[in-house]
């Protein structure tokens, strides 16, 4: 394992190169023991564990036939014309309708990769917010595989004003409700701190005689945010997968330079998309906060042809925009199409008001459960 490859407070990475491999018995009593106090000790109060029994009957039926019916991992890419309020024709490049979104692209072949590497794994985690999808593709890449996964959610959705959701409308969240339909353990938190505090506090220990030093412990694997690794994997087999699945539509045969529009997260997506089309022009909102927004932003700011919305002058929106919040915002944009409130949808208000003739929204993923 690299040497301060995770702090006491500030994990700087949950991919260590090798898991520890050999257990001892006096270890693994101690495991053990700390896995039965976790759910019940006052220190993790502010999590619970969110199992089939929680959800609605109807709807986790219609999720079970939705999993079911997933064969098809990467399909060719579904753009859909739409008409902005002011004429101009654009296009959304629309993997709302994938299992995981478009992270079902790219998800179990990197966990492949990682298994050939590290044979020691039985469990893949996540942490990250009940409305995004790298959990949701978590655990499709460890059931397709044949592994478990384990996922430790933020009852608070990435937004900058988000709309509060009840205990019930979370659980029976489109997220939540896949990932309980794929086999996931499920840990709603109150928020990421949490959900980061109970995930480490199971997944790994400090190495005896090293300070500062840690390792995984009982085989857990905690795959990094976004799905983006530090080698530069996930966006390797995205890349291609995006091209492969782009052939034949008007995103690789009729433009030379697409503009495209999409929320930025970790960037994984958005370096993606920029290796798939190198000649491609991003229009970028960063959303998220602390060292993930940090590094998201620096790779936009070295990046030619990457445009960040809310760090440029010269694409402002007006105060009356700016305060409008996620149920706002949905209400208007889901009349032209299906997305993740409070998240890819935010990029809404900006396409509105500057996108062109040709534009692309590049969609990774919806709320609502696909029809098709």
């Amino acid at each position: 394992m690299n040497k301060n490859s995770h702090k006491k407070k500030n994990y700087k990475s949950t991919t260590p190169i090798k898991l520890q491999k050999v257990i001892n018995k006096k270890t693994k009593k101690k495991s053990k023991k700390k896995l039965n106090e976790i759910s019940n000790v006052k220190k993790y109060k502010n999590c619970e564990l969110i199992t089939l029994k929680d959800v609605k009957p109807e709807k986790l039926k219609l999720f079970n036939n939705f999993v079911s019916k997933t064969n098809n991992l990467n399909p060719k890419l579904i753009i859909l014309p739409i008409t902005l309020p002011n004429g101009n024709k654009i296009n959304v490049v629309q993997d709302g309708l994938l299992i995981s979104g478009t992270k079902t692209r790219v998800a179990p072949y990197l966990i492949k990769k990682i298994i050939d590497k590290n044979p020691e794994i039985k469990t893949f985690t996540y942490k990250g917010t009940y409305n995004g999808y790298g959990a949701v593709a978590t655990a499709l890449a460890a059931k397709l595989n044949g592994y478990k996964s384990e996922l430790f959610l933020s009852r608070i959705p990435t937004s900058s004003k988000p709309v509060k959701k009840t205990r019930e409308e979370i659980i029976n969240s489109r997220q939540v409700i896949t990932s309980l339909s794929l086999n996931a353990k499920v840990h709603l938190c109150d928020t990421y701190r949490d959900a980061k505090k109970l995930q480490y506090s199971l997944t790994t220990k400090e190495i005896p005689g090293k300070k500062n030093e840690w390792e995984f412990i009982n085989g857990y694997y905690n795959l990094d945010m976004g799905l983006l690794d530090e080698k530069g994997e996930m966006v390797n087999i995205l890349s291609e997968k995006i091209k492969e699945a782009s052939k034949g539509t008007i995103l690789s045969t009729n433009i030379n330079k697409p503009r495209i529009w999409l929320v930025v997260g970790s960037s994984g997506i958005s370096r993606s998309l920029k290796k798939a089309f190198p000649d491609c022009i991003l229009f970028a909102l960063l959303v998220g906060g602390g060292k993930y927004y940090k590094k998201a932003l620096e790779w936009c700011e070295k990046t030619k042809d990457v445009i960040v919305l809310n760090k440029n002058e010269n694409y402002k929106l007006n105060n009356k925009n700016r305060e409008l919040d996620d149920k706002n915002v949905e209400e208007e944009r889901i009349k032209y199409y299906e997305s993740t409130s409070g998240y890819d949808d935010r990029i809404w208000l900006y396409v509105k008001k500057y996108g062109k003739d040709g534009d692309f929204i590049c969609n990774v993923s919806s709320d609502n459960f696909p029809n098709k």
